[in-house]
C-alpha cells in the first residue's frame, strides 16, 4: 500500500475546488510535529516444536517516531459556537529507528541463524471529521479519521548456515490501516485578512491487526510480524497555520 502526496492531493483537490466554488466556510492550512511513545521494545521467543528443531528470536526495536507533515481542513458547517470541520494530513517520519534481529534455528545436525540490523523510514496520510466547540480560552476538538500507514526496514543481514556466512542487504515492509481518534486544543489570532493558529492534539490509533509473532521453523527469520509490533500508534502532534 504506497502512501504519497500525490495520491492525497487527489483525494482533497477536488474538495479545496468545491469549497471555493461554494464561497462558503473558512480553510485551515499547517505544518505539523508529532512524536510517538519511544520505541524500546524488546521480543524474545524460545519456540520448541515439539522438541526439535529449537528456535531462539530477539528483536529489538530502539528510537522514537518523530513526523513531519502538511495539514489541510476545510469547515463544512458552522453553527453558533459549533463546527464542523473536514481535514486531511500527509506525515513522513523524521527520525529512523533503528532494529536490531537474531534469529536461530537448531535441528538435528544443522544451525541456522539470521543477524539482521537496520532503519525504519515511516509515512501516513488521513483523512477524517473533527467536530469542534469554541470556548472563551480557545477551541477544543473531537476528531475521527481512517489513517494508512507505510514502514519500511532497511539494511545488512548476516545468514548463518552450518558455519558458512552471506551478507546482504534486506528490507521487509509492513502496512495497514486504523482509525485515529483524536482530541485537539486550538488558539486563534487575529492577523487582519486572517488568522494564524497553534494546534495541539492527542490521537490514538484502534482497529488494526497485527500478525501474530510465532517463532518457528520459518518464523525465526525477519519478517513484517516483528515489525508490526513496534509500528507507531500514538502521537502528540503540533500545528501551525492559517485560517482562511
Amino acid at each position: 500500500m504506497g502512501i504519497n502526496l500525490q495520491r492525497m492531493l487527489r483525494v482533497l483537490v477536488p474538495l479545496i475546488c468545491a469549497g471555493i466554488h461554494a464561497q462558503a466556510g473558512e480553510w485551515e492550512l499547517g505544518a505539523s510535529f508529532a512524536v510517538g511513545p519511544k520505541s524500546n521494545s524488546s521480543i524474545s521467543n524460545n519456540g520448541n516444536f515439539p522438541s526439535m528443531p529449537y528456535t531462539i528470536v530477539t528483536s529489538r526495536f530502539s528510537g522514537s517516531w518523530n513526523q513531519g507533515g502538511v495539514h489541510v481542513g476545510y469547515q463544512v458547517v458552522h453553527r453558533g459556537p459549533w463546527g464542523l470541520w473536514l481535514q486531511g494530513q500527509y506525515s513522513e517520519g523524521l527520525s529512523h529507528p533503528s532494529l536490531y534481529h537474531s534469529g536461530d534455528n537448531y535441528a538435528v545436525g544443522s544451525t541456522l541463524r539470521e543477524t539482521f540490523n537496520g532503519s525504519a523510514d515511516y509515512k501516513s496520510m488521513l483523512l477524517g471529521l473533527t467536530v469542534t466547540r469554541q470556548l472563551s480560552a480557545g477551541e477544543i476538538g473531537l476528531s475521527v479519521g481512517s489513517r494508512s500507514h507505510d514502514m519500511t526496514i532497511s539494511g545488512r543481514r548476516q545468514t548463518q548456515v552450518d558455519g558458512t556466512f552471506t551478507y546482504d542487504q534486506y528490507s521487509v515492509s509492513h502496512s495497514y490501516r486504523d482509525v485515529l481518534v483524536a482530541l485537539s486544543f486550538t488558539v486563534t489570532q487575529d492577523q487582519g485578512s486572517f488568522r494564524s493558529f497553534q494546534k495541539i492534539s492527542l490521537g490514538t490509533g484502534f482497529g488494526s491487526s497485527i500478525p501474530t509473532v510465532n517463532p518457528g521453523p520459518s518464523d525465526w527469520r525477519m519478517s513484517e510480524a516483528y515489525l508490526a509490533q513496534v509500528r507507531p500508534s500514538r502521537d502528540i502532534r503540533l500545528t501551525l497555520g492559517v485560517r482562511l
